[in-house]
């Protein structure tokens, strides 16, 4: 279960990198180095004990050089005083904002010094969204080590594996894998050419992020079934193996027959292949057939969601199946069900939903034209002639 959310601050809550580099590279032109930025990317995410290393390596500055560090915050002092903090990344407070709203505890775990982030998460009025405030210099070894991430979990009463990390640095992602961690990366430009592959996912922007997409990146980091949507009696989440009987047995109801998702394979077949399906459909294609829950008893009753197809060799849709148990027909959980589908469906962009229909089956296709959907001339090569294509314009 997610209960914690760990952020960097540079270049995930401020966008603070170009900063820092020019700061580096003045207090060195003093001295009559010129800092080439290839040096200096590889210290992104990681502490100015690191940089120092990377210093020494590449211009033979000593490693106690203690007049260098003063002078990096003397011109860092400086150059915030004439042009103040660097500013947050666009849509920060109102993702704090949503999940804090959530419950979830969170905690900054940054390479920064700990006076510096106080006075940014200070300045920029966020410091009450986080429990904990910890730098990378109270730890013993810096990013792409796991230690900052590990404390900031520990010092929330987490687990590691009930945290998300956001980063945006080869280090910081690779120090979040390090822990253990599902890190979730923040694609900044200004943050160099990061190499982020060792994120679960990577974004390019937090105005669409909210505490149900921190949930589901979990949930599928650790392949567990996300929710997908909540209607008024409903609960519709991404199916568990152990679902599967119970769905088979609602497929094989003599009145499911007419339902082309209703279709059911051997019990067997459904059990092997679904660790394969949760892979591909869930957490790649982020669709799928769901497990339709009654809100009240938890107690399945049907199955329903959207999954790609190729038509005819040639068309791309995106398809829109559902099934109920007989027993629980004609009391609008069908209707219910698929509603809530097609608004989920609208948030996430689709264009159009398809159906495929019956012309025998007049239950769904009243339940199509309550819904909005319109019959299409269009016919699959291998469909009978009484298939109808039904299309919905989201």
């Amino acid at each position: 279960m997610l209960k914690g959310i760990i952020f960097d601050m540079d270049g995930v809550l401020i966008n603070s990198e170009p900063f820092h580099f020019r700061v580096w590279k003045e207090t060195l032109q003093r001295r009559g180095i010129n800092l080439d930025y290839n040096v200096y990317k590889d210290c992104i995410g990681s502490t100015v004990s690191f940089l120092m290393k990377l210093l020494h390596e590449n211009y033979g500055i000593s490693l106690e050089d203690d007049s260098l560090l003063t002078e990096m915050k003397e011109m860092k002092e400086e150059l915030m005083k004439k042009e103040g903090f660097p500013p947050l990344i666009p849509y920060v407070k109102e993702l704090l904002q949503n999940l804090s709203g959530g419950g979830y505890r969170m905690a900054v775990a940054s390479s920064s010094p700990q006076s510096y982030i106080e006075k940014v998460t200070k300045h920029w009025g966020i410091m009450q969204y986080f429990n904990k405030l910890i730098s990378g210099e109270s730890v013993r070894h810096p990013k792409p080590a796991p230690d900052v991430f590990l404390k900031a979990a520990g010092e929330m009463g987490l687990q590691p594996g009930e945290c998300i990390v956001v980063e945006d640095s080869e280090n910081g992602c690779k120090a979040a894998k390090n822990a253990g961690i599902t890190c979730m990366a923040y694609y900044n430009p200004d943050s160099g050419k990061q190499d982020l592959g060792s994120a679960y996912m990577v974004v390019e922007g937090y105005e669409e992020i909210d505490s149900a997409f921190m949930e589901k990146i979990y949930c599928h980091s650790h392949h567990l079934p996300a929710v997908i949507c909540e209607t008024s009696r409903l609960l519709i989440r991404e199916m568990k193996k152990e679902d599967i009987p119970r769905l088979m047995e609602i497929c094989s109801q003599e009145t499911s027959k007419d339902a082309c998702e209703g279709v059911a394979k051997p019990l067997s077949e459904e059990l092997e292949g679904f660790d394969a399906y949760r892979s591909y459909m869930y957490e790649m294609c982020d669709m799928g057939y769901w497990s339709v829950l009654k809100k009240d008893t938890g107690e399945i009753i049907g199955r329903a969601g959207i999954e790609p197809k190729f038509w005819n060799k040639k068309k791309t849709v995106v398809e829109l199946g559902y099934i109920i148990d007989e027993k629980y027909r004609k009391q609008g959980y069908a209707y219910e069900a698929c509603q809530g589908i097609i608004q989920e469906s609208v948030k996430r962009g689709a264009v159009y939903l398809y159906c495929r229909i019956k012309s025998r089956n007049k239950a769904s296709i009243n339940l199509a034209e309550k819904l909005g959907f319109q019959k299409t001339d269009y016919h699959l090569e291998d469909d009978e002639d009484d298939m109808e294509v039904w299309r919905y314009t989201c």
